[in-house]
C-alpha cells in the first residue's frame, strides 16, 4: 500500500530554498531537458541535477518524471511551476520598484487596460495622479482580456482594467465595479444621419458599418437588437475592434460603428467624430479593476486606484459630458 508523501514544514522549505532552485525549476519546465535547463542558466548538467534533486527533496514529493526521451512534470511539478512564477515575478516586479526609487520615483505600477478605458479614464487619472504622488511611475500594456488576465495571475502585472467579463476565473481575482457604459453610434462630421430625427432601427439596418468580430460581446448584442426587430444588416464593411482604423474609416466614408460613451464623446470633443441622436440602447459589461486576491495591494497601487476611482466617479456623474 502506498503511502502519501509527506511534505516539510513551511520552516524548513524557506531555509533550504533559494531562487535558483526556482529559475531551475521554471528552465525545467520550458525545456523538459536537464541539459537544456543547465545551458540557459549558465551551470554543468551535474550542478543542475544536484539543484533539482534538492529542490525535490525540500518538498517532499517528485516534481519531474525522468524518462530518454527527457523529462515532464508532476501534478507536484506543475502546481509548483505556477507558484515559482509567480514568487519570481514578484520578485521582479518589487526589483523594478525598488530601481525607481532610487531614481527618485515614489514607486510603480503594473497596468493591464483594455481600449475601453484608454481615450478617456485612464489619462486622466494618470494626470490625477502626477498632481498629487508625481513620483508614481505607471506601466501600460495593452492586450486582450483573456491575455491580461493570465499576465495578472503570474503577478506581472498589479491590476487589469477595463470591462468587466463574468466567469473569468473570479476565484483567483478581485473586481470592483467603477461605473456602467452605454454605447453611442458614431459617424463622421456631417454624415446625412448625424443631424436627422427621424432615425430607427429600419434607419439604421440599411447603413453600411463597421462591426466588432462576430464573437465579441457587442457583436452578439447589436446582431441581437436587429433580429429583435425583424431586421438584418448588410455585411460589415470591415469587422474591427481597433479605435486608429475604425476612426480612419469613419471620417473618410458614410459608415457606422458603435462605440462605448466615453470613447465616443472623446471622438465627439475633439470634432472628428459626431454621436448619432437616435441610441438603441445598448448595453455591455460595466467598467471596472481586477487585482489577484493573494496580493496585497502595494502603496502605490493604492494611489493609483485612488486616482482611477476618483476620475470614475466624475465620469460616472457627468454621464460623460466632463467635469
Amino acid at each position: 500500500m502506498a503511502t502519501e508523501p509527506r511534505i516539510p514544514t513551511i520552516r524548513q522549505i524557506r531555509s533550504r530554498l533559494r531562487v535558483r532552485h526556482l529559475d531551475l525549476l521554471l528552465a525545467l519546465d520550458v525545456t523538459r531537458s536537464v541539459h537544456k535547463a543547465a545551458t540557459q542558466l549558465g551551470m554543468t548538467q551535474p550542478a543542475a541535477s544536484k539543484l533539482l534533486v534538492e529542490l525535490e527533496t525540500t518538498f517532499g514529493v517528485p516534481l519531474f518524471i525522468r524518462s530518454r526521451r527527457g523529462i515532464s512534470p508532476t501534478v507536484y511539478g506543475q502546481a509548483l511551476v505556477h507558484k515559482a512564477a509567480v514568487l519570481l515575478a514578484d520578485l521582479d516586479g518589487a526589483r523594478s520598484e525598488l530601481d525607481a526609487m532610487t531614481r527618485g520615483a515614489s514607486g510603480r505600477v503594473r497596468v493591464g487596460v483594455l481600449q475601453a478605458v484608454l481615450p478617456v479614464l485612464i489619462p486622466r487619472a494618470l494626470t490625477q495622479l502626477r498632481e498629487q504622488s508625481a513620483g508614481v511611475t505607471v506601466m501600460l500594456q495593452e492586450g486582450s482580456y483573456d491575455a491580461l488576465l493570465n499576465s495578472l495571475a503570474r503577478g506581472e502585472l498589479d491590476c487589469v482594467i477595463g470591462r468587466l467579463m463574468v466567469g473569468k476565473g473570479q476565484a483567483a481575482f478581485q473586481t470592483e465595479v467603477l461605473y456602467d457604459e452605454p454605447i453611442h453610434i458614431v459617424a463622421r462630421v456631417g454624415h446625412p444621419l448625424v443631424r436627422s430625427s427621424r432615425v430607427n432601427a429600419a434607419t439604421l439596418a440599411r447603413q453600411s458599418w463597421i462591426l466588432p468580430p462576430p464573437q465579441a460581446p457587442l457583436r452578439e448584442r447589436i446582431d441581437a437588437y436587429f433580429a429583435e426587430q425583424n431586421l438584418s444588416l448588410m455585411d460589415p464593411v470591415v469587422e474591427s475592434v481597433s479605435l486608429l482604423a475604425n476612426e480612419v474609416l469613419l471620417r473618410h466614408s458614410d459608415v457606422l460603428a458603435a462605440m462605448p460613451r466615453g470613447v465616443a464623446l472623446h471622438y465627439a470633443r475633439l470634432g472628428v467624430l459626431a454621436i448619432l441622436k437616435f441610441q438603441p440602447g445598448w448595453t455591455l459589461p460595466p467598467v471596472g479593476v481586477v487585482t489577484r486576491s493573494d496580493a496585497e495591494i502595494s502603496p502605490s497601487l493604492h494611489v493609483f486606484l485612488q486616482a482611477v476611482r476618483a476620475e470614475a466617479a466624475a465620469l460616472d456623474q457627468s454621464d460623460g459630458r466632463g467635469k
